[in-house]
């Protein structure tokens, strides 16, 4: 049975490029990528041993056609939805949802949204650099947004020109794309359309019962730890913090020691000690 349009099943793409053959993974992560990006962002993620699934948001990759999603919930229900629905689901495999910087909403949705409407309980909600919902930006004063605020007004956001510069002021988009015209006109529209889903979203889901992994970089400017510290809420289980040296993208940097962190807390007591 293939994954749905909204699923990207990254592990077993790697599989048909390399030729490898499927092995039992120990863990399985499902993975909501950051504004802007597809669900190829969570490639650097694939190993033999873990199971890696990429939402894919509308207006991208496979569904470049589809239009924008009313908004963050109704894009995580569908994600649910199809999660849900697929084959592997109540396997037995853990299953962690993960998500960065606007992903971290979807996935803290997406992890709510399994448990209460589909009765599938993550092993683990691991959230990346992202601010929950009410809280305070560093040094900003107004609401914080991994993937807003912190260097970019709600004002700017139909302006080429500033979210060209937030990106770049952000990192992790190659400087070849922010210099092609041609590229940024596919990628800003796509942009502009999470950022706002993004800005709008300003409510807590349903906690799930499950331990909570708090990750970000030492440097990343866009949100502090007091403001991640919000997203407590969102679960009822053991709390984990976990900072990476780097900025606002630190993940594909530190693979190895996130997937350790990822498969440490979610652990049958989920008992790995804060470093």
């Amino acid at each position: 049975m293939s994954e749905p349009r909204s699923l990207v099943d990254l592990s077993a793409q790697a599989r048909l490029r390399t030729g490898a053959p499927a092995a039992a993974p120990r863990l399985r992560v499902l993975c909501c990528p950051p504004s802007g990006a597809a669900a190829g962002y969570w490639r650097f993620l694939v190993r033999e041993d873990v199971h890696v699934l990429g939402v894919q948001y509308p207006g991208r990759e496979s569904r470049f056609r589809d239009p924008a999603a009313p908004s963050l919930t109704v894009l995580a229900e569908e994600a649910a939805a199809a999660a849900a629905a697929a084959p592997w689901a109540g396997d037995g495999v853990p299953l962690v949802v993960l998500g960065h910087s606007m992903g971290a909403a979807v996935a803290a949705e997406l992890a709510s949204a399994l448990q209460h409407r589909h009765g599938l309980r993550p092993a683990l909600l691991a959230l990346s650099a992202k601010a929950a919902p009410g809280t305070d930006g560093p040094g900003t004063g107004e609401p914080a947004d991994g993937d807003g605020p912190a260097g970019l007004r709600a004002d700017e956001l139909d302006s080429d020109e500033a979210l060209v510069r937030w990106l770049r002021g952000l990192g992790g988009t190659p400087e070849a794309v922010l210099a092609d015209p041609e590229l940024l006109a596919l990628a800003l529209p796509v942009l502009r359309a999470d950022l706002r889903l993004s800005l709008a979203h300003d409510r807590l889901p349903a906690p799930v019962a499950a331990p909570l992994l708090l990750l970000r970089g030492t440097r990343d400017a866009t949100v502090g730890a007091a403001a991640m510290a919000g997203w407590r809420a969102a679960a009822t289980g053991p709390v984990h913090v976990r900072e990476y040296e780097g900025g606002h993208h630190p993940l594909a940097e530190h693979r190895d020691e996130l997937l350790a962190d990822l498969a440490a807390c979610a652990g049958p007591s989920s008992s790995a000690p804060p470093r």
